[in-house]
């Protein structure tokens, strides 16, 4: 039983193979040595042939999208969410709790804050998404039928190699998002414990106006 990360993320093999070609794309290579003998697999499948890749671009924007919906009509529901309806959420593993949505909705710059927790969930999901596409990969090069094949390692280093700078490209991109932007979780509920105070200090203060005006009748 598979309890990874990988397993988490993928249903299966095959689907794991789908999503890394078409994050980094594919390309056909032939090792026999007898090219009479390595002839199936048609034009897909012929030595040169190649699939190109769209990069993690895509699969970010996908991700806050997906996020930014649900988010939105989680925020403008009422009542508590269910944790099915906070499991659609793509987080990469971070949690967002019910306290998170309720201090969303209390929140009078909800929809910012909205657009960039949905952005940062879909940031964490993605990366999470490629380090699992990395051990997939290098676990891969050592299974003795690929190790044994130079062409294959060769193919499959080019491919970690490509996977890493768009990991770099990730989290420059973070980076500079952090750079305008401060934890969007973080001050969601710092917004929600100040209006705590707040409301707090009013109740008070009203409650010593009360008791002032009843001295004063007395004293009258």
């Amino acid at each position: 039983q598979c309890n990874g990360s990988a397993c988490r993320i993928f249903s299966n093999a095959e689907e794991a193979a789908a999503a890394v070609v078409k994050v980094l794309g594919d390309r056909s290579i032939r090792t026999c040595t007898d090219p009479s003998q390595c002839r199936s697999g048609g034009e897909d499948n012929a030595p040169g042939a190649s699939v190109a890749g769209t990069g993690f671009g895509p699969m970010l924007d996908e991700a806050t999208k997906t996020n930014l919906e649900t988010l939105n009509q989680l925020v403008n529901s009422r009542g508590a969410p269910s944790a099915e309806e906070l499991g659609k959420l793509k987080t990469g593993g971070l949690a967002v709790t019910r306290g998170v949505i309720e201090a969303l909705r209390d929140d009078t710059d909800r929809n910012t804050l909205v657009q960039r927790l949905a952005g940062e969930l879909a940031m964490a999901d993605t990366i999470e998404t490629a380090l699992a596409m990395r051990q997939i990969l290098t676990t891969g090069e050592s299974e003795p039928n690929a190790a044994a094949q130079k062409q294959a390692i060769e193919e499959g280093d080019r491919c970690v190699g490509s996977l890493d700078r768009g990991l770099d490209n990730l989290k420059n991109e973070m980076e500079l998002r952090r750079a305008v932007s401060s934890n969007s979780l973080l001050k969601t509920l710092e917004r929600q414990e100040i209006r705590n105070s707040t409301n707090q200090l009013q109740q008070k203060d009203a409650g010593g106006d009360e008791k002032m005006s009843v001295i004063e009748q007395r004293s009258q």
